[in-house]
């Protein structure tokens, strides 16, 4: 039954099964278990703000790479570690979500507000916004107001 089984004997058998995962899987179904590797969080903060800061420029991951001192592979990984996505998902992430933001807060059209976040045209904009957000960036503005 399980409802007998004392809590603190479970402890044991938890550890054992989360030590036979894959260290990625461990990850996800026990948050607290940290994964070595990956960015310190003083770089990892220091490309995360480079990204914020220059959303609208073309950024590569060379540039990335080069803010921290890593070869562009090294980043990658370590950066896919760190985060769970490759640095262009996370680009793209944080794009969208500042169209998000211009889309609710201001009347500027899809055109301005693509090349405002460093999409190259409106097409990709509306392109990767509905595949992160689930609905076309027009719907979108609609729905906040």
């Amino acid at each position: 039954m399980l409802s007998s089984v004392n809590h603190a004997d479970a402890a044991p058998i938890q550890a054992g099964v989360f030590a036979s995962l894959p260290a990625n899987m461990a990850t996800i179904m026990h948050p607290n278990v940290h994964a070595r590797g990956g960015l310190p969080p003083r770089a990892l903060r220091r490309v995360r703000e480079y990204i914020a800061a220059h959303l609208e420029e073309n950024i590569s991951i060379q540039g990335l790479a080069r803010i921290v001192g890593l070869s562009m592979y090294h980043f990658a990984r370590a950066f896919k570690q760190s985060e769970g996505v490759t640095p262009h998902h996370f680009l793209l992430r944080c794009r969208v979500r500042r169209a998000q933001e211009l889309l609710a807060d201001t009347e500027l059209p899809l055109a301005e507000i693509a090349l405002a976040v460093g999409f190259s045209d409106q097409s990709h904009c509306a392109r990767r916004f509905r595949e992160f957000v689930g609905v076309t960036p027009s719907r979108y503005r609609w729905s906040m107001r």
